[in-house]
């Protein structure tokens, strides 16, 4: 008993005396992974963006779904339908009654946005530490290198807002890291309007501190914040920012139009608009002057993303071949087809254009090797029919796999994701609302001379112009609601142009998560019926 008492005494004397000692009470953990022992040097803040970049990438793979999660912003609309259907996608393809605030994928897209935003907010909290070692060498450098880490969050900061913001209208404004002493349970809707003041704010940071160029394809290039702010400033009605902005993107000596065969496939018969898509050309090393932002991704490395753009808009050719893995390995590997372009969208193409070449869209397949051939083919609109094989799709995302992987769902090439074509049509865009006809044909023509399309006159100009010229150039690409809404056109070209859907006024943003309604305090109130 005596020595038990003892033994005691000595605990509680230790205890004691180390709880007087503000050491005993600091955690430095050496194994394991924290902020607090992350964030410290430049280094650890980049792997931090390094995290936050995995989590964007995550909008071209299935997310919980068979499909790229970015369907939710593409189908449903007068470019897009969903072929081969299932649950998730009916409710962004037909709507009708099947997209309501418990919907799984709304729930899970929401979320996940919001994980963009705090883990972006909590490297801008971080880095106004005074103990971080910015590796400069010197205050100028360690300055540039602490707002060259600031400008990558505050642009993700905004990029996941543009989601949120187009999607649902006034959502909840979080700019600081939660923590402990911030967390709330009272997260109401704030205004878009003022969410916009706050993107923008984020983006001409970004567009300061980031570099011309990107030859480190990790650091992006500030043409990326100019990019979407000529798109933001065009949602806001502010035309002539949009203009000034897209024209420092299109004037940027580092990037041009892809207009000549380039990269590994341009010995092969091909067209120089579809070699940027290549699996080995995505990459400004690679040649790729066009392509702004690249989704970097390699298989069997930590970090790898599972993309599902093939498996999205591959269709399901093997149901018209014989022999699967020959045809798999052939034809970009195995697509399912959830989602294809629509008729509409098949009629805009003139024979001449690239974009419309059997290189560019799947004409036909061979049965098999040295088989027949099967022709690809689009019935008239009372005929068109969902689960279609015969349907062409696009082959922009073609991966040709390893034989080993023809069976796997996933695809694990780099990417483009933003193209300077895209940023010349926000300045056509721009400039046709500001009544300068004759520059907005001058940059359509641009994109349609390098694809052999017929050129446009100034008079030609007009919205359904723009409308067009971006179907064909941007499938699969362009996050289409966002561009129908900014015109006030979604509910309108939607019904005229696609047969399936089912879309209303009601349908313009998508309803609240219910999940995000109930875990709030008070009354939260949802978007229009």
């Amino acid at each position: 008993m005596k020595n038990i008492t003892i033994k005691i005494l000595l605990i509680v004397s230790i205890v004691l005396f180390n709880a007087c000692n503000e050491d005993f009470l600091v955690e430095t953990p050496k194994d394991s992974i924290f902020a607090d022992n992350l964030f410290q040097t430049r280094d650890g803040f980049n792997q931090g963006l390094y995290s936050i970049y995995s989590l964007i990438r995550q909008e071209r793979s299935e997310l919980g779904t068979s499909m790229e999660l970015s369907v939710i912003w593409k189908a449903g609309t007068d470019a897009y339908w969903g072929n081969y259907t299932f649950a998730a996608l009916r409710a962004f393809d037909v709507y009708g009654a099947n997209l309501n605030p418990s919907d799984n994928v709304l729930d899970l897209a929401f979320n996940w946005l919001f994980d963009i935003v705090n883990s972006s907010n909590m490297i801008i909290s971080r880095a106004e530490s005074i103990d971080v070692d910015w590796q400069g060498g010197n205050e100028t450098e360690d300055l540039r290198n602490k707002n060259e880490i600031l400008a990558h969050a505050r642009l993700f900061r905004a990029w996941a807002y543009r989601h949120l913001t187009n999607s649902w209208g006034d959502v909840p404004l979080s700019l600081e890291e939660i923590n402990g002493n911030n967390f709330r349970l009272d997260w109401q809707r704030t205004d878009v309007n003022t969410i916009r003041v706050e993107m923008e704010k984020d983006l001409l940071f970004a567009e300061a501190n980031l570099p011309d160029n990107y030859g480190d394809p990790l650091i992006l290039s500030k043409v990326v914040a100019q990019h979407y702010l000529a798109e933001l400033y065009l949602t806001m009605g502010d035309d002539v920012n949009a203009e000034k902005m897209a024209e420092r993107v299109v004037d940027n000596p580092n990037f041009a139009l892809i207009t000549s065969r380039f990269g590994s496939n341009a010995s092969k018969p091909g067209v120089p608009f579809m070699d940027q898509f290549h699996p080995e050309n995505a990459l400004p090393s690679q040649g790729n002057t066009e392509t702004l932002w690249t989704f970097l991704n390699a298989p069997d490395l930590p970090g790898t993303g599972n993309l599902a753009m093939r498996r999205t808009w591959v269709n399901r050719y093997y149901n018209l071949t014989s022999d699967d893995d020959w045809a798999f390995s052939q034809y970009g590997g195995r697509g399912i087809g959830r989602t294809a372009h629509t008729l509409y969208v098949e009629n805009l193409y003139e024979d001449t254009d690239d974009r419309y070449s059997e290189f560019a869209l799947s004409k036909y397949y061979l049965k098999s090797l040295g088989g027949d051939t099967v022709f690809t083919k689009t019935p008239s609109f009372s005929a068109w029919k969902t689960s279609d094989a015969y349907w062409p799709g696009t082959k922009k995302w073609d991966y040709f796999p390893d034989l080993e992987r023809v069976n796997e769902a996933s695809q694990y090439n780099s990417m483009p994701y933003l193209r300077l074509a895209e940023t010349y049509l926000l300045l056509a865009e721009a400039e046709m609302k500001l009544g300068k006809m004759d520059e907005a044909a001058d940059h359509i023509n641009d994109l349609r001379e390098r694809s052999h399309a017929s050129l446009i006159a100034e008079g030609d100009v007009d919205v359904e112009l723009i409308l067009d010229e971006r179907a064909r150039e941007l499938l699969s690409e362009e996050h289409r609601r966002y561009t129908l809404n900014r015109f006030g056109l979604l509910v309108s070209r939607t019904s005229q142009h696609n047969k399936f859907t089912q879309i209303s006024d009601k349908n313009i943003l998508f309803p609240l998560p219910q999940n995000y309604i109930d875990s709030n305090e008070g009354i939260i109130p949802q978007n229009p019926n």
